[in-house]
């Protein structure tokens, strides 16, 4: 068993099932090490999601850093010397772990109920609105807006303005969709449109972040994703992969409920819808 140290302030904010999780990586530190986030938790019965949320209540940016923090700890009660901190943006395995990590973390958040709401809404004629406020966030936008064209569906808009956006709120039917995408959760034009929608009484689709955040308390469906807040130089450089991989996965299950809706209708047989 080796320790690691943890302040009483960080004990006592994990819940019951990330404290079993710390039980279980203090009795199973050797294989831990040798184990992706999935099969951490399948080995504890907890969620990716969980174990990810464990990880940064522990104040690490993800499984992989965990892992890293663990090697160093276990080097120090071995009497042997502890590993220098790695240089940001010099490990490329560590990088490549925390993206996997966030992206595996990201599929546990992804629930059926979720998914069957916002096919509901795909299959209605009601027009699609996605806002995009620019910058890095905006090729977010771009590729939903693609990736349902694609599947034939029509009525589909990316709006960059805030005033236009707002416009079409004051003046569309409540039979219209607003998509709301944030890598913070916390942008405040983003938050002023979810308000108005809301207010009107729109239905509201959005991608966010885990943490609690304003944007997915205004949604009529929330889909969240794990990612690790960046800056470099004043520089905001989070990673989008998370949501680029909510957003295929949405059409892609999308695709797949549509192809077995006419399984259906021709009296195929099929597996579970999602």
């Amino acid at each position: 068993m080796i320790n690691l140290p943890l302040s009483d302030e960080t004990i006592q904010s994990l819940s019951r099932h990330e404290l079993n999780v710390l039980k279980y990586v203090y009795e199973h530190t050797e294989s831990v090490l040798d184990l992706s986030i999935r099969e951490l938790s399948e080995r504890v019965s907890y969620s990716p999601a969980t174990v990810l949320r464990f990880c940064k209540k522990l104040g690490y940016s993800g499984f992989a850093e965990f892992k890293y923090a663990l090697r160093a700890a276990r080097r120090e009660s071995g009497g042997q010397e502890a590993a220098p901190s790695p240089r940001p943006g010099r490990s490329s395995d560590l990088m490549i772990d925390l993206l996997s990590s966030n992206i595996q973390a990201t599929a546990g958040l992804i629930q059926e109920e979720q998914l069957l709401r916002t096919f509901r809404f795909f299959d209605s004629p009601m027009p699609i609105y996605i806002w995009s406020p620019g910058g890095i966030t905006d090729t977010t936008g771009e590729y939903l807006e693609r990736l349902l064209l694609s599947t034939g569906r029509q009525s589909v808009y990316r709006i960059e303005s805030a005033r236009l956006f707002s416009h079409l709120i004051n003046t569309v039917g409540k039979d219209s969709l607003m998509v709301l995408i944030s890598t913070s959760g916390t942008f405040g034009n983003t938050i002023r449109i979810g308000k108005l929608a809301q207010m009107k009484g729109l239905p509201i689709l959005s991608i966010t972040p885990y943490t609690s955040n304003e944007i997915a308390d205004l949604s009529t469906v929330s889909f969240r994703f794990f990612t690790d807040q960046r800056e470099n130089l004043g520089a905001e450089y989070t990673s989008r992969l998370p949501i680029f991989f909510t957003i295929h996965t949405i059409i892609q299950c999308y695709i797949r409920y549509r192809e077995e809706r006419e399984s259906r209708r021709e009296g195929g047989s099929h597996d579970s819808t999602v």
